[in-house]
């Protein structure tokens, strides 16, 4: 129903896994095995997930949420859109399910973009010859590390634009955009920070994906994410690796606006998670993975700074501190307001948006009995 806000949006970590492990009820049933595992990678803090088989199923679905911690609040959400109202449609004989919840919980728990150890879990999952420089950066790590406490004057966005000028001359938009989502692999407490090592959140994901991606006739894989994209508005991102025109998935999938990650058309990431599925199993099985980016505060020059000093600041003050607790809960809601806003028209899009892509890309797909 338009304009009603249905599901439950929590901000607490545990209150997220409670609403998680309630779905185990409704799964069973549909499915005669619903098998649950819960990771552990810090205290109290797990990569949890519900395998749900029936003997004849030869086709998954896999919805992947909370890659980026903060963001899987949005992903909560999306897990309980898709159990309560589209769970009863799939066709069970021939579809299982696998549904995970939080894959970074050390950043989901305590708000973080990033896992425990400052690493953008995206920027991780690296495969042979990754391109690992990014000059862009470079030119910019002066504006990036900023190596002491947030004052106030951190936080106007006039000073922030006049601060910004230079590298703006020279670089453009779309060499800031790239100095800072490509990731680097440099500076270990700075923004969109890779990591030198694998890590175990990665390492896992990786295990599970060679058991689903070998195992299944064909895997349909959506990655739940927020922050970038037009305002208020869901936008569909393929890998750079997949080659079908995004006037025909649009046509195909009932679903408006799609895009694919390149420097072109989104932005260009090494290490992304489902560039590194197309390149491990696109010749060995049948799949479409995808990414489905909520965005927040926009897309217009506006809303990039916004967004690049918001990420900057809450760097910077989880490095070295605010000069006071005022400045640190204007940070806090910056951030939450970037990933997980509280605006009813983006809560009503984010499900309207969900429920029409979900619907266009199942029916599809053949993963739902049509009505």
């Amino acid at each position: 129903m338009e304009g009603k806000i249905l599901y439950n949006y929590h901000f607490d970590y545990n209150n997220c896994r409670k609403e998680f492990m309630s779905f185990k009820d409704d799964l069973s049933k549909y499915y005669s095995l619903v098998s649950k595992e819960c990771f552990l990678v810090e205290e109290d803090c797990y990569i949890d997930s519900f395998r749900c088989e029936n003997q004849t199923n030869d086709k998954i679905l896999l919805i992947t949420t909370g890659l980026h911690g903060i963001e899987g609040y949005a992903g909560n959400v999306f897990l309980q859109i898709f159990v309560k109202e589209f769970l009863s449609l799939i066709k069970h004989d021939k579809v299982s399910l696998f549904l995970i919840h939080s894959i970074n919980p050390w950043g989901m728990k305590n708000k973080r973009r990033v896992n425990e150890n400052n690493v953008d879990l995206n920027r991780n999952f690296l495969f042979q010859n990754n391109d690992l420089e990014n000059e862009s950066y470079l030119k910019m790590r002066k504006y990036f590390k900023k190596q002491r406490l947030v004052k106030t004057s951190d936080l106007n966005l006039v000073f922030s634009f006049f601060q910004l000028l230079p590298y703006l001359t020279s670089l453009g938009i779309k060499g800031i955009t790239e100095a800072l989502t490509k990731g680097q692999y440099i500076d270990e407490n700075s923004v969109y920070y890779g990591g030198r090592l694998e890590q175990k959140e990665t390492k896992y994901l990786k295990e599970v994906y060679e058991k689903i991606y070998n195992s299944y006739g064909f895997v349909l894989h959506f990655d739940i994410h927020t922050g970038a994209g037009p305002k208020n508005k869901m936008i569909i991102v393929n890998s750079s690796f997949y080659n079908d025109k995004k006037e025909k998935l649009e046509k195909d999938f009932e679903y408006s606006p799609i895009t694919k990650v390149s420097k072109d058309s989104f932005y260009d990431i090494s290490g992304d998670m489902i560039d590194y599925i197309y390149k491990k199993y696109q010749n060995v099985s049948n799949f479409y993975s995808t990414c489905f980016e909520y965005g927040t505060l926009g897309e217009g020059l506006i809303g990039q700074l916004k967004s690049l000093k918001t990420l900057i600041l809450e760097n910077q003050a989880f490095y070295y501190g605010t000069k006071n607790s005022r400045i640190q809960s204007r940070i806090d809601k910056l951030f939450k307001k970037m990933f997980f806003p509280e605006e009813k028209i983006w809560k009503e899009n984010f499900e309207n948006d969900s429920k029409s892509a979900l619907r266009g890309i199942l029916k599809y797909f053949g993963f739902i009995v049509e009505n």
